[in-house]
């Protein structure tokens, strides 16, 4: 099983849509199943 540490640069990416069709659809991939995202990037993501 793949497990990717998500960083606060793919999340800002994925929901500003500045990503190409292929990094939008294996990022939707991935938030479907359980990243792993850091305290400090929740942190940096909720500011």
């Amino acid at each position: 099983m793949e497990r990717y540490l998500i960083d606060n640069n793919a999340i800002s990416s994925f929901f500003s849509e500045s990503l190409s069709e292929v990094g939008m659809e294996f990022l939707a991939e991935v938030f479907d199943k359980t990243p792993w995202i850091s305290v400090i990037t929740q942190i940096e993501a909720l500011s």
